[in-house]
């Protein structure tokens, strides 16, 4: 179904930077207005777009999106599974229903990508103690206990090693969880794609991405290698058409010690991996999403340079401009609180070099 109109409402679910992002970066589009919808009091969005204060499961908000909107986007994948549902059944909802509830659970996930032949680490599930004994005996100690939902930017994690299983089994909540084997991994990449209403796919390179403590610190992009960029790109693909998606999906991988990716998760929506896309390339990932999902055409991405983004954290660093005038900031405008994501680095520069002495320095300001 191509949606693309004379004058378009788009409906968000989820008011946070991504949706003010979506708002801000995809302003040259004509025609295009948005609605957000956030449970919270002044979320970032509220800042640039008409922001509705409820709950996503408020069916009076709902049937109001429904009357009004063009069609249905998310900012991030915990909305409630049945409120897409709900909205899908009148108007379009990109991602839909069932693409959002595969990435909202862990076990779905891994399964899915197995389904596509798409290697994954060793799993296995657990809803109990002792279905974690048994796992642990499968798969041994140098493993991860995640909680199949709510598990992102390192949350509800535990690491196994030499602790006692009923004591990570209590700590972790006694939640529904599986059991991941610890990856030996080189570095960590993800993979932005573009997917149209005509079944196109359109890729940014490969993003390296690094992590500290489960949350990601900072990217580099491009990650140069022809041949994992084509792999993971076929890998995508499988998983892109098997959710019948249309908007823009990420895949992150591992790149072990033998130059195998090994897929970790996905994110249905836009990712904190692609803010580099707003100064590196010509095509925005924000501009892309709502391209596609609005039936738009989307042209080819190109980049011109290398490009750094900078996750800032709990606290926003003062003078960063003093430092450096070609650093663009982004301030998402949320309290400050440990490890909270409340802002961001960009920058670019033709030679890679230079580009990562720069992100040194950056780092040791506000890290």
């Amino acid at each position: 179904m191509v949606i693309l109109k004379d004058n378009i409402l788009i409906g968000i679910l989820g008011g946070g930077q991504l949706a003010m992002m979506m708002v801000e970066m995809s302003a040259k589009l004509k025609h295009i207005e948005f609605i957000v919808v956030d449970p919270s009091d002044s979320p970032p969005a509220s800042k640039v777009a008409n922001c509705i204060k409820s709950e996503f499961d408020n069916k009076e908000v709902l049937d109001k999106l429904i009357n009004e909107c063009s069609l249905v986007t998310i900012d991030f994948e915990n909305v409630p599974a049945e409120t897409l549902k709900y909205l899908e059944k009148k108007i379009p909802v990109y991602p839909g229903s069932y693409a959002v509830s595969i990435c909202q659970d862990r076990l779905k996930e891994k399964n899915l990508f197995n389904k596509s032949n798409v290697p994954t680490t060793p799993y296995e599930k657990v809803d109990s103690l002792e279905q974690l004994e048994n796992a642990v005996n499968i798969i041994g100690r140098d493993s991860i206990l995640k909680s199949r939902t709510l598990g992102y930017d390192g949350k509800n994690q535990q690491f196994i090693g030499k602790n006692k299983l009923d004591e990570i089994w209590n700590i972790s909540g006694r939640k529904s969880s599986i059991l991941e084997k610890k990856v030996n991994f080189k570095t960590e990449v993800s993979l932005i794609g573009i997917n149209t209403h005509d079944g196109e796919k359109i890729f940014y390179p490969l993003v390296e991405n690094f992590h500290n403590n489960g949350i990601l610190n900072y990217s580099i992009a491009p990650y140069k290698n022809e041949t994992l960029q084509k792999k993971a790109e076929s890998f995508y693909i499988n998983i892109s058409n098997s959710l019948n998606y249309v908007g823009v999906l990420v895949i992150e991988f591992f790149i072990d010690s033998n130059d195998n990716l090994i897929a970790n998760e996905m994110a249905p929506r836009v990712h904190n991996s692609g803010h580099w896309t707003n100064e590196g390339a010509n095509i925005n990932q924000f501009e892309a999403h709502i391209s596609a999902i609005s039936g738009k055409k989307v042209n080819e991405i190109k980049l011109s340079e290398n490009s750094a983004m900078i996750n800032i954290l709990s606290k926003m660093p003062k003078n960063i401009l003093s430092y450096d005038k070609s650093i663009k900031v982004y301030d998402y405008g949320k309290k400050e609180r440990i490890n909270r994501k409340i802002g961001h680095l960009s920058f670019i520069s033709k030679d890679r070099k230079t580009l990562l002495k720069k992100v040194e320095s950056i780092k040791k300001i506000i890290f």
